[in-house]
């Protein structure tokens, strides 16, 4: 089989000194993506502009603008042109008139925006008038007190009935729980007065209700009480505080968690499950006293951990809002690690937009991921001066109080 010579010809690879009318033309890379030269409209007016490739960048305002005007297009009135791109391309070929042969030569990409010369919020006028308009306007009407749901969360941390310390112990602790039980009745008439009275209250015993005799072995010789007499002050202190919201709150709902000293131990050994807890156990003694009066108390109803955990989580007025003592950290700066990772092991408080502890003995509020946020009650205890030698830090004692309502919570103050 014998090939024509034109077909041959076509087969052969040129020599070096043989090229194609169109070899150049063939080797010319395509114009980077993105950087097609026109035009793209934007709402308002604002135009995005692609300018042909040049060899020098713009040097000043009136370059941009004299560039988009050599694409024809015009500048309206009161509109501006600025530079917002500008990219060099050091290999880029190039042809200087048609025909001729396509050279390397480095040129510079640029976009542009024809834009308003102001920003469309000072069309209407200066700042000053921006400002002063601002300030004048009439306040709207304040709404009508409505029919939502507006919660009182009461948080009761670390009492630690029995427990001596540098503030006294038990008279000072019942004393000081007294006057912040009193306060808390100065609170209610506070939020009423200003339009904001709850209509629901919660109860949040936050843990570490007594102290205990087996987490360190100095409590056995600074104690005041003997274990059950510290059960005892706790439960009647529970009752008070309880009674003073059932008589004022068309519901009431009581919650408590697991904590460190409240767990039943056997030396420094916990004994049981989570709930093998001594202000659980008081709780469910209160809980069986209320239900044996429906008369008085049948609206007070009671949230305790299953028996395989220690926190607890609550709708508090359209607010999920979880529950546990801080003992499962080692510092307050990891509440947040340990929450997030709740989330991730679907634990109680995993879907909580507010997360309340105590533990730590200090006030700490905290905002973290989108819009949760970490509430860490003060301690009502006479003081931890075995934490104060080491560190010189005082814990101030407080009672903790916030409302929750349809916008989310707000009137947070230590009592």
């Amino acid at each position: 089989m014998t090939l024509t010579k034109d077909l041959q010809e076509l087969l052969e690879p040129a020599g070096h000194d043989q090229s194609h009318p169109n070899s150049v033309q063939r080797l010319q890379p395509a114009t980077p993506r993105g950087w097609e030269e026109g035009v793209r409209y934007e709402p308002g007016g604002t135009m995005v502009v692609t300018a042909p490739p040049a060899e020098q960048p713009p040097a000043s305002e009136a370059d941009w603008r004299e560039r988009v005007e050599e694409m024809g297009l015009a500048i309206p009135d009161g509109f501006r042109v600025r530079l917002v791109e500008a990219r060099h391309d050091p290999a880029a070929w190039h042809r200087d008139a048609q025909g001729e042969d396509a050279v390397t030569r480095s040129v510079w990409r640029c976009r542009y925006v024809i834009e308003p010369a102001t920003p469309a919020w000072l069309s209407a006028g200066d700042v000053d008038a921006l400002v002063r308009d601002a300030m004048r306007r009439r306040r709207k009407p304040r709404a009508a007190v409505d029919t939502a749901e507006r919660a009182l969360v009461v948080v009761y941390a670390d009492a630690q009935a029995g427990k001596v310390g540098r503030d006294g112990g038990t008279p000072e602790l019942i004393a000081r729980i007294a006057d912040r039980f009193d306060r808390l009745d100065d609170h209610i008439r506070d939020l009423k007065a200003i339009g904001r009275a709850p209509t629901v209250a919660y109860w949040a015993d936050a843990g570490d209700c007594i102290e205990g005799f087996e987490n360190t072995t100095q409590q056995a010789f600074t104690n005041d009480l003997t274990l059950t007499e510290m059960i005892r002050v706790h439960r009647r202190v529970t009752f008070e505080g309880l009674d003073r919201l059932a008589g004022r709150f068309g519901r009431v709902v009581a919650a408590t968690c697991g904590s460190n000293h409240g767990r039943v131990r056997r030396g420094k050994d916990a004994v049981g499950p989570p709930v093998d807890d001594w202000g659980i156990e008081v709780m469910s003694q209160i809980a069986d006293a209320y239900a044996r009066n429906q008369d008085a108390y049948g609206h007070v109803s009671f949230v305790m951990p299953e028996r395989w955990r220690d926190t607890v989580s609550l709708d508090v007025a359209g607010t999920v809002v979880g529950l546990a003592h801080g003992h499962q950290y080692p510092r307050p700066d990891k509440a947040g690690d340990w929450w997030r990772a709740q989330t991730f092991g679907r634990q109680p408080v995993a879907d909580a937009q507010i997360l309340i502890t105590g533990h730590f003995h200090h006030f700490r509020a905290q905002q973290l991921g989108n819009g949760r946020l970490h509430i860490q009650a003060p301690t009502l205890d006479s003081g931890s001066d075995w934490y104060t030698v080491r560190s010189g830090e005082v814990s101030q004692q407080g009672l903790l109080v916030f409302s929750v309502g349809p916008d989310g919570w707000d009137d947070l103050r230590i009592l």
